[in-house]
């Protein structure tokens, strides 16, 4: 080997090796809206790449890459109380967040929630059941926490975007 081509090869090293550092050292931010609850959202971006971000004011800076949702957690006080509703998907509209270096990407997620019906018929029986659907698309499940218990009579308000309440009932089977 000629002693120019070795130091073609050393300069293609340390170019792949510099080009490589520079990718994985950028960082880009997140910003949770929830809402007005509390979210923390627990993110995986590779095999051994794993982050829990949350729903503060201040971005939290991430690596800027793709990253994959793995567990979400609503929760917000009332009255004394802590409600908690949780998610492990499918996610919709988040199942792949992509984070841009020195930008900031904004999670919608969360409250208001939509209540899906979902139908089925087999043979002379007919199934309803019902889906929790959060602003991202994001499907929680079907029960909720009262200071760490389960609420077993889960209850529904419907309110209109002025606030005004249009019915209430509780979830029933059978």
């Amino acid at each position: 080997m000629k002693k120019k081509d070795i130091w073609i090869s050393v300069a293609i090293v340390v170019a792949s090796a510099l080009v490589f550092y520079f990718y994985t050292q950028r960082e880009g931010y997140v910003q949770i809206d929830a809402g007005g609850a509390d979210a923390i959202l627990t993110l995986r971006s590779g095999l051994l790449s794993n982050a829990t971000i949350s729903s503060r004011e201040e971005p939290s800076a991430l690596s800027a890459r793709a990253h994959n949702p793995r567990f979400l957690s609503i929760s917000m006080k009332q009255d004394g109380q802590t409600w908690q509703i949780e998610s492990r998907g499918p996610w919709a509209d988040l199942s792949k967040i992509r984070i841009k270096g020195n930008q900031t990407t904004t999670l919608r997620l969360g409250p208001p929630f939509l209540i899906e019906p979902s139908v089925s018929r087999s043979s002379s029986s007919v199934s309803i059941d019902f889906a929790v659907i959060g602003q991202a698309g994001e499907q929680y499940q079907k029960f909720v926490r009262r200071d760490n218990r389960t609420v077993a009579d889960a209850k529904a308000t419907i309110v209109d975007e002025a606030g005004n309440v249009l019915a209430t009932g509780k979830f029933r089977y059978g």
